[in-house]
């Protein structure tokens, strides 16, 4: 039984450690750890190359978590062990010291298999506040604090499910901690999606 669940981790922390926002920007001839504010996620690629290099690299980042709950449920595994095996790859990459994304895309990618409801509601919150202030960090932040609350109220997924989303929201607060400093201080940069006319 134990083997199942590390076999379910292995699987996603595999997808997990895939650095797509970093290779797309080395293929474009940028070093993402040299380039904004250092980090390997799609938001600091669409800092660097623009809105487009975000939108690619947070689907990619989204699927690395999506298709590992997908295949944990297609072989009887556990799509939670998967789910974090992914979202632990991204956030402790060990190809860059332990250091890698803040998780919110590969957290969506996980969500949307295990609670895609509460996921839904979480994702025009999402779109709401970062429309609105055009902070993707704050956007993130709201999406991360929004998805235990609806889980928990729409009692959508097993309780199990329910407590892991919340552990990982807090996961995805702490790795935002230089965003929230930033945010009160009014000092983070603002990230749009489409070139001014």
């Amino acid at each position: 039984m134990y083997i199942m669940y590390v076999i379910s981790f292995l699987i996603g922390f595999v997808f997990g450690i895939i650095p797509f926002a970093y290779l797309i920007g080395r293929f474009k001839g940028i070093n993402l750890k040299n380039e904004g504010s250092g980090n390997i996620g799609a938001t600091n690629l669409g800092r660097s190359l623009g809105g487009i290099y975000f939108i690619i690299g947070f689907l990619l980042d989204a699927f690395k978590g999506l298709i590992p709950v997908i295949i944990a449920n297609l072989l009887h595994m556990s799509p939670v062990f998967a789910g974090a095996g992914a979202i632990i790859g991204h956030v402790f990459n060990p190809f860059f010291g332990f250091r890698g994304g803040k998780g919110v895309s590969t957290t969506i990618g996980v969500t949307i298999g295990i609670l895609p409801v509460s996921f839904a509601i979480s994702l025009i919150l999402w779109l709401f506040v970062y429309f609105s202030t055009l902070l993707v960090s704050l956007a993130s932040i709201v999406l991360a604090l929004s998805l235990p609350i609806l889980s928990f109220t729409l009692k959508e997924g097993t309780t199990i499910e329910r407590i892991f989303i919340m552990l990982i929201a807090i996961m995805i607060l702490f790795a935002h901690r230089a965003n929230m400093k930033r945010l009160l201080k009014g000092s983070e940069p603002k990230t749009r999606l489409w070139k001014r006319k």
